[in-house]
């Protein structure tokens, strides 16, 4: 009984030609490793087919297998955590800082060019400065005024 009529078709080390970050020559390498796994080459045709000895051949397999393993071995899931050293904390808290500081010094200096540049607009005029401030008081006794004199007529 065939099994070649029922569900998905082997593709084995074709597998390996859809590759596409390698070159030519690890592919070959990779097909013929597991060509040789799937039995069908013996290693004397993949030793003949990549120009190497026995010895060179089953280094290479053998080297192949143990990091597929190492990429195969159970590993918690999700991204490493990140470990913050409290030297790696105080290196950003300066930084920071240092940040803080700079713009600091920059609108000072954007301050003074302007009190150097433009000093009527730091400054206020004299004559408009007094008014305010007697507009304010008289505003406020005229306030007062009116409240007590208000109280005074309700009583009768």
């Amino acid at each position: 009984m065939s099994q070649q009529g029922r569900g998905r078709p082997r593709e084995g080390a074709e597998l390996v030609e859809k590759l596409e970050e390698c070159s030519q020559q690890a592919r070959t390498r990779l097909k013929t490793i597991f060509q040789t796994v799937g039995g069908e080459l013996t290693v004397e045709q993949a030793c003949a087919m990549l120009g190497i000895n026995r010895s060179a051949f089953n280094k290479m397999r053998s080297g192949f297998m143990a990091n597929a393993v190492q990429l195969l071995e159970p590993r918690p899931s999700g991204r490493k955590k990140r470990i913050v050293t409290a030297e790696q904390t105080e290196i950003q808290r300066l930084r920071e800082e240092n940040d803080q500081l700079k713009f600091q010094v920059k609108a000072q200096q954007v301050r003074e060019e302007i009190g150097i540049l433009m000093p009527h607009l730091l400054k206020e005029p004299a004559s408009e400065a007094g008014k305010k401030t007697k507009r304010k008081e008289k505003q406020t006794k005229n306030k007062q005024a009116r409240t007590s004199s208000a109280g005074r007529s309700w009583r009768g």
